[in-house]
C-alpha cells in the first residue's frame, strides 16, 4: 500500500544558518510530509548559536553538541553526516532536509539521492552551485530574490562637465544600466533560466501542441535544483507563470478542466493564434 504521508527528517547545521530562519524551515518542510525527525548540530558553547536555543524549545528539536577543536573550523557537519547515515539505515524516512550552506556536505547529499531519497536543501544564496545542484530541490532562506539581469546594450551617454571642472584625467564614458522596476517580469527570473524555459516551452508545444505547467516545472527543476516557486516569491508554479507571462509574449494560458473534478484545472501554455498563422 502506498504511503499517504511521507516522513521527513530535518537536519540543521546551526553554525551555518541563522536562528531567524527557523519558522521558514519548518513551515516549508511541513508541506513535504510529516516531520518525524528534527535534529540540530553545533558547538553550543559558542555565542554565535545562542539564538538557536529558544527555537530548539519552540520546535522540539533534538540538539547535538560537538566541540570545536580548531578555531574557525566548523566541526558540527561531521556529526550531521553521522546522524544522517544512522537515519538512512535505521529509520523509515522518505525525505531528508539538509539545512546548511556548507559544500562539505555535498557527498552526503549525493549518497542520500543515490539511495532513492528526496533531499531538500535550504541555505543562503552564497551557496556554491555544485552544492545547490546536488539536491533534489534547493530553497534559499530569508531573502527576496534579486537575480542578476543581463540588460540590452545602451548607447553611451557623454557626461557634460562645466569648463572650470574639467581636469587633465582621461575622458570617461558612462554607460548607464537601466534599473528594472520591482514588478517588471524581467527582474523575476535569471536570464539563463528564462532562456532555458523558452526553449522547453517551444519544444513541448512543437511536440504536443501545448506546454503543461507540470512538465515545464519538472524539466526546469531537472536542470536547476533551485528552480522552486518559493525562491521567486510565488506559492506555486501557476503564480510564477502569471508573473512571467509578460515576457513570454508569443504564448497564452490554456486551462482544461478535469472530467472527474471540474473545479480542478490543468494549466498549460499554447501559441497565440497570430503566431501560429505567421508560422
Amino acid at each position: 500500500m502506498e504511503k499517504t504521508n511521507k516522513r521527513v527528517a530535518v537536519l540543521i547545521d546551526a553554525e551555518n544558518v541563522s536562528a531567524s530562519n527557523a519558522k521558514q524551515i519548518f513551515d516549508t518542510m511541513s508541506s513535504y510530509g510529516e516531520i518525524t525527525i528534527k535534529q540540530i548540530f553545533a558547538d553550543w558553547s559558542g555565542l554565535e548559536v545562542k539564538a538557536w536555543k529558544e527555537e530548539i524549545a519552540n520546535y522540539s528539536i533534538v540538539s547535538y553538541h560537538q566541540f570545536t577543536y580548531v578555531k574557525g573550523k566548523n566541526t558540527s557537519d561531521f556529526s550531521l553526516v553521522i546522524q544522517a547515515m544512522i537515519i538512512l539505515y535505521e529509520k523509515d524516512v522518505d525525505t531528508f532536509c539538509i539545512v546548511s550552506s556548507d559544500s562539505d556536505l555535498t557527498r552526503l547529499v549525493q549518497e542520500l539521492r543515490e539511495r532513492n531519497k528526496q533531499v531538500i536543501g535550504m541555505g543562503g544564496r552564497n551557496s556554491i552551485k555544485s552544492f545547490v545542484n546536488a539536491f533534489s530541490e534547493f530553497i534559499y532562506l530569508g531573502e527576496v530574490v534579486e537575480p542578476i539581469i543581463i540588460h540590452e546594450v545602451v548607447a553611451p551617454i557623454e557626461v557634460m562637465q562645466k569648463p572650470e571642472l574639467v581636469v587633465s584625467e582621461p575622458k570617461k564614458t558612462v554607460v548607464p544600466q537601466p534599473r528594472l522596476q520591482k514588478n517588471d517580469p524581467r527582474s523575476i527570473l535569471e536570464a539563463d533560466k528564462l532562456e532555458t524555459m523558452r526553449e522547453i516551452v517551444e519544444r513541448l508545444i512543437d511536440e504536443t501542441g501545448r506546454a503543461l505547467y507540470a512538465q515545464i516545472a519538472t524539466e526546469m527543476k531537472n536542470k536547476y535544483s533551485d528552480f522552486v516557486p518559493k525562491n521567486y516569491n510565488a506559492k506555486s508554479m501557476k503564480f510564477l507563470m502569471q508573473k512571467l507571462l509578460p515576457v513570454l509574449k508569443h504564448y497564452e494560458v490554456f486551462e482544461e478542466s478535469l472530467a472527474t473534478n471540474p473545479s480542478s484545472k490543468i494549466m498549460s501554455l499554447v501559441k497565440k493564434n497570430k503566431d501560429i498563422i505567421k508560422k
